[in-house]
């Protein structure tokens, strides 16, 4: 038996769904951010780790996806992936990848998985050649930018 398909569905992960998510959401407050650890992307959706398990993000619960790079230009940077919900604008999924080769391949997955037009232009430009067109110097100014394209992809 294939142990991925022992897989949870995300709805049963407790970080992905707290508590404090229930009832209407402050439209101005910034969406939570829930960490994906240690991703495996498939034709199902985003494979996950958590200690009590796997767990499985499928691609019909994913609304759309931005990335862009994140860190100074002279320092360490990282391309960042931020996945909206469908029917859960208040929390994102996020995920990060090296540049180059190993973004380029997570950004070719999540875009075959979701389709083109649910993707920002930066996420597709990460799919293409592991670069981002868009870059942040720190995880707030990108959160930012990320309710903004991912609204306007929409």
């Amino acid at each position: 038996m294939d142990p991925l398909s022992l897989a949870m569905p995300a709805e049963q992960d407790r970080a992905l769904c707290a508590e404090g998510d229930a009832g209407r959401p402050d439209v101005h407050a910034r969406p939570r951010v829930v960490l994906l650890p240690e991703p495996k992307v498939d034709a199902r959706g985003i494979l996950y780790r958590r200690p009590e398990g796997l767990y499985l993000l499928p691609w019909g619960r994913i609304a759309g996806a931005h990335a862009a790079e994140v860190g100074e230009p002279e320092g360490v940077q990282t391309v960042v992936f931020d996945l909206s919900l469908a029917g859960r604008e208040h929390v994102r999924c996020r995920l990060d990848a090296d540049p180059g080769d190993a973004a380029r391949e997570l950004g070719q997955a999540i875009e075959r998985g979701l389709g083109r037009g649910q993707c920002t232009k930066s996420l597709r430009a990460v799919a293409l050649d592991g670069y981002a067109t868009r870059s942040h110097p720190d995880l707030e100014s990108f959160e930012e930018d990320a309710q903004v394209e991912l609204l306007r992809s929409a």
